[in-house]
């Protein structure tokens, strides 16, 4: 029965190949259908803008995948991958990169090739470090690699000037790049659960910041009054299950600014059941295949790409605006 299974699966896999070959489609979703390898068939969709083929057992990317040049969407979330594809490097002209739930634990510095990136996750793949080259990614606006093992960022994240929303959760860090200050566009910052002792001075200078989450930290010093002052542009900054909130007036110091939550940690039994509910959560999040009515800026844990195949009338009227300069060239005046 499985072998019956896998013939009918692997002939479905491509009959939508070769239908997005007849039909000069844009847009390919093999997404979903256990696969071990990408089919060969897709080497002849050189003109595909967005290629999603995110929970399949994918254990590396063929050199095919070089000759989809025009590619800008590309997910590979959830599959078997234990270290960065590099031949993604030579795919620049890439937007939305989606690696998360792989084994990855160091990205090359050739990533610092994509530099018309603006969307890029690599959460809960063991990343151990980012290299400095991440600065030439100019362009990103949405970065999240929670999950992981970072102890430290590069100071070229200042470089990152369009970041809008940007999340470190659950890693190892211990401080902020005094070079982030420039980040001044950054609506959204999670450090939530890391090993940051003192709250970031950049923050000051961040004056688009909404949403900035720096609990279940090690943070034991009271911030200077002038610098919680000078961050009440923020909506919300919290500070909760950090050391700082467990004197009653270290709380009452803090309340006194409405932007700040200082909630004291929870005994031991209580925070394993929120842990566990809260990886349940993480759990519906990564499946979550995106929910138009969320809020963006308040999004503590999503993460994942909107990976459903949307290609209807509307997104190909997009998707060939993009070619239309190169098109143009075909033009024949006949006046």
């Amino acid at each position: 029965m499985n072998m019956i299974y896998q013939f009918f699966r692997h002939n479905h896999v491509l009959a939508i190949c070769e239908d997005a070959i007849d039909n000069k489609s844009f847009t390919l979703n093999l997404s979903r259908f256990e696969m071990p390898d990408v089919p060969d068939l897709v080497e002849k969709c050189p003109i595909l803008l967005k290629l999603f083929l995110n929970h399949n057992h994918l254990t590396k990317l063929p050199p095919i995948i070089a000759n989809l040049s025009r590619l800008q969407v590309l997910t590979l979330d959830y599959n078997r991958l234990d270290a960065f594809p590099m031949i993604i490097c030579q795919l620049t002209n890439l937007r939305i990169l989606n690696l998360s739930c792989n084994q990855i634990a160091k990205l090359p510095p050739e990533i610092g090739n994509l530099t018309q990136l603006e969307t890029f996750w690599c959460n809960n793949t063991g990343l151990l470090e980012i290299p400095e080259e991440i600065g030439n990614c100019y362009r990103l606006e949405t970065m999240g690699a929670r999950g992981n093992k970072l102890k430290h960022l590069p100071d070229s994240m200042g470089q990152l000037t369009n970041l809008r929303w940007l999340t470190f959760e659950s890693n190892e860090l211990t401080n902020v790049p005094t070079t982030m200050d420039t980040l001044v566009k950054l609506v959204h910052l999670n450090f939530k659960n890391n090993h940051l002792t003192s709250v970031p001075a950049c923050l000051r200078h961040m004056r688009k910041l909404q949403y900035v989450f720096l609990n279940n930290n090690r943070i034991e010093t009271m911030p200077a009054t002038e610098d919680l002052f000078s961050t009440r542009f923020v909506r919300l900054l919290n500070l909760s299950e950090n050391p700082i909130c467990d004197e009653e007036e270290a709380r009452r110091q803090l309340r006194e600014h409405l932007h700040v939550q200082c909630e004291e940690r929870l005994d031991g039994a209580e925070q394993q059941r929120l842990t566990m509910r809260g990886n349940e959560q993480s759990e519906d999040d990564e499946d979550d295949e995106g929910d138009a009515n969320s809020d963006w800026e308040n999004s503590i844990e999503t993460s994942d790409l909107d990976t459903t195949d949307e290609s209807g009338p509307e997104n190909d009227l997009e998707d060939i605006s993009v070619l239309i300069p190169e098109l143009s060239r075909y033009i024949t005046n006949f006046n």
